[in-house]
């Protein structure tokens, strides 16, 4: 019989009883949050965002968005952290540079960074053993969470590799592949571990490590000029997504489906990438991977296009009266 109503409450949900890892921090922050106002609004359902997490332009943060900063201010950058923590969000500064020594443990905006980070209690995303010890020695009040780069350094990813992250870290992220290893899943600590939902790079990848090197160094090129671009990306034949126009194989984006296989099996929070998504993209994800598929997607993601469309057309006004 047709319903006229849409879902309320958790019947609006696609996983009730899930949480989520977002990007957006230093991005598209505000756009997140009015997403999930407008979700409250329509259907009474808060989605439990657990962390968003994100970088401004610093030399630990693996090449996130040093093309699009916008020249954040400490004000700027301490707002940024507040805002999350306003709406009960813990923010985690992405620093998962997988290359560094230790004179690069001495860079200041960084470490000023870090400072606000510990004052608030926040969090960080590390990669590299040096960043993560020195945090752990100068600023205790900040959680720290194992990126999903450090996965793609690790040639045998066995449940006791899992479990030594479970142990070091507040949570640490699956390498994409092995979401679909089931017998594997089964048998690691699933209380701290993150599922990475959409990662649209191809299954067993074998540039994962390449890329992420390159984008260390061609952040230093940008930054002070020190070394060449490595033109990584011209290279890739699957990044950035459209040159997956023609290819017939799937990426490592999961569907509903095995996402609810998985929630099953006892994971509880789940992550979303798209700092290099347009926003369009990234909210396809997000709402398709935490709304009911069947009503309450298709009824709330056209619409709010339309508040990504004016997002945009703001940015782009304030960005034309600061040139």
């Amino acid at each position: 019989m047709y319903q006229p109503l849409l879902p309320q409450g958790d019947a609006a949900a696609l996983l009730p009883g899930m949480s989520y890892s977002v990007p957006g921090l230093f991005l598209y922050a505000d756009l997140v949050y009015q997403c999930l106002d407008q979700v409250k609004a329509k259907f009474d359902y808060e989605i439990p965002v657990k962390y968003i997490y994100g970088s401004p332009q610093a030399r630990w943060n693996c090449g996130r968005p040093v093309m699009v900063d916008h020249g954040y201010t400490p004000a700027d950058m301490e707002a940024q952290l507040q805002g999350a923590l306003d709406r009960g969000i813990t923010p985690l500064l992405t620093f998962s540079i997988p290359a560094m020594e230790e004179k690069d443990l001495e860079d200041p905006r960084g470490n000023e960074l870090l400072a606000m980070a510990d004052r608030l209690g926040t969090g960080v995303i590390v990669s590299h053993p040096l960043l993560r010890d020195h945090i752990r020695k100068n600023y205790p009040n900040i959680e720290l969470h194992a990126s999903v780069i450090m996965t793609a350094f690790q040639e045998n990813r066995d449940p006791a590799y899992y479990e030594e992250l479970a142990r070091g870290y507040s949570h640490y992220v699956i390498h994409p592949d092995d979401n679909y290893d089931l017998d594997l899943l089964s048998k690691l600590p699933k209380e701290r571990a993150e599922i990475m939902l959409n990662e649209r790079c191809v299954y067993q990848c074998p540039q994962r490590k390449d890329h992420f090197l390159a984008n260390t160094k061609d952040q230093a090129a940008i930054l002070d000029g020190s070394g060449s671009f490595t033109g990584f990306l011209d290279r890739c034949p699957f990044v950035p997504d459209f040159k997956q126009q023609t290819t017939k194989g799937r990426n490592n984006s999961m569907t509903a489906g095995e996402a609810a296989e998985l929630a099953g099996l006892g994971f509880r929070l789940f992550k979303l990438q798209g700092r290099l998504d347009i926003p369009y993209v990234f909210f396809f994800d997000f709402l398709r991977y935490t709304l009911e598929n069947e009503v309450a997607f298709p009824a709330f993601y056209p619409a709010f296009c339309f508040s990504i469309r004016e997002y945009e057309r703001e940015k782009a006004k304030r960005r034309k009266g600061r040139s």
